[in-house]
């Protein structure tokens, strides 16, 4: 008799939308944290939203009809569960425009390291919830209020969730529309505070956020086949215009590729004490306002990759997800000296733990890795959300900002890569013992 298969976080389960999470679950989760009695009604509507923005959850709208009034309980909430749905949906995208995208190697180590670290997002991001709770969310664009969650353990490997604030009258610009440098500075401030309030941060708080591992979470997408299909896929994009420059950086090979470099970023720039960072900052994690065609920051979401580390991680993320680019590059240095004044007005009298000037060799020498990890997010991740779109009108528009983006990323590549390769290779030659 075969031994049945174990049902993991990777498999679609038989739950709410396709999830391993069953409506009991819910139940017990919010009567024991919000204290209540009240179950949800059998008219609760139940809807799918965010679907195209994320991979790792799928995220639902709850309008309860509670069987019990408390002043306490929300109108809505949005229940957040984690999820590899959408990874099944981004591979087969992939497949379909380019059969030879992903090596069975490369994915079987993409399933292995999804199965590994989801359980560990979602707890790290609950954590994080926990710790700032006593923090001035004022300042900090955090998520909206988190009512309940239940964490994976070791007898829970398939249901992990988040119930959460709903925010009403908010929009998500995705990779294909262009904010403004000033647009972006509510979410410069935010980052200022958070890496600010970070430093006070206790040696058991920032274990309980501890465990991200860059290279596993990125290695298998980053090795020479899968550079080749990523600059590939670049070149789909616009292959009259991005062809040559995605050709120069597959000349480079995988010297492109320094895991050692991102990973040991502080160390080499002389920054001694690591700071908190989102891990995620792109287009799809902010949530904007827009009044009369006017658009401001409402909240920054999604920390399921939280983690200490460099300051610049999330800067390069932001920039290249966010903005032209053409307004990248005229304004970031800008950009980040604007951040800088945040950041050392939210420390007050604490002492900064870097300068500018390590801020923006930082921001150089990360770049190239985070730009790496931005190309597939303007070619096959920015298809499969144009594809949940029914604004067919403006697709040719969009293709034309996804085309600029990469563009000018292409050309950044080489430029931060051999800025990057010479300084580094001066760097160990003056380490070197004559």
């Amino acid at each position: 008799m075969s031994e049945e298969k174990k049902t993991t976080i990777l498999d679609n389960g038989d739950g709410l939308y396709n999830t391993h999470v069953v409506l009991e679950d819910v139940q017990e989760v919010i009567g024991e944290q919000m204290n209540t009695k009240a179950r949800l009604g059998e008219n609760t509507k139940y809807t799918v939203v965010g679907d195209g923005n994320g991979f790792m959850s799928r995220v639902i709208l709850v309008e309860p009809d509670w069987t019990v009034t408390d002043d306490h309980l929300p109108t809505k909430f949005v229940l957040k569960i984690t999820s590899c749905m959408h990874v099944h949906g981004l591979v087969e995208k992939m497949r379909s425009t380019n059969p030879n995208a992903l090596s069975p190697e490369q994915e079987a180590g993409l399933w292995a390291m999804f199965e590994n670290e989801a359980q560990q997002l979602h707890n790290r991001e609950v954590n994080l919830y926990k710790i700032t709770e006593k923090w001035n969310k004022n300042e900090v664009l955090l998520s909206p209020k988190i009512y309940f969650s239940k964490k994976f353990d070791a007898n829970n490997k398939t249901k992990g969730f988040i119930g959460m604030e709903f925010v009403s009258d908010v929009t998500i610009r995705h990779l294909y529309a262009n904010a403004k440098p000033h647009e972006l500075h509510p979410v410069l401030r935010s980052l200022a505070t958070l890496q600010a309030e970070s430093l006070k941060l206790t040696d058991e708080e920032k274990q309980s956020i501890a465990g991200f591992d860059f290279k596993q979470l990125m290695g298998t997408m980053m090795n020479e086949g899968g550079m080749k299909n990523i600059l590939e896929q670049t070149r789909d994009i616009n292959r009259e215009r991005l062809t040559k420059g995605a050709d120069t950086m597959e000349a480079f090979g995988t010297e492109v590729v320094n895991f050692e470099l991102a990973c040991n970023l502080n160390k080499y720039v002389g920054i001694e004490r690591n700071v908190l960072v989102h891990g995620d900052l792109w287009a799809a994690n902010i949530l904007w306002k827009e009044d009369d065609g006017k658009f401001s920051v409402s909240k920054v979401i999604d920390y399921q990759l939280i983690h200490m580390g460099n300051p610049a991680e999330d800067l390069v993320r932001l920039f290249l997800s966010t903005l032209s680019g053409n307004d990248r590059q005229t304004h970031w240095e800008r950009m980040v000296d604007q951040f800088y004044d945040y950041f050392l007005e939210a420390l007050g009298d604490q002492e900064a733990p870097y300068t500018i000037d390590q801020l923006k060799e930082s921001y150089r020498h990360y770049f190239v890795t985070a730009g790496l990890i931005m190309m597939p997010m303007y070619g096959p991740i920015a298809q499969a959300k144009l594809s949940y779109s029914s604004d067919n009108e403006h697709v040719e528009e969009y293709r034309e900002i996804l085309t600029e983006k990469a563009e000018h990323l292409l050309e950044d590549l080489e430029r931060w890569h051999l800025y990057s390769r010479d300084t580094t290779k001066n760097h160990k030659e003056a380490e070197t013992p004559v």
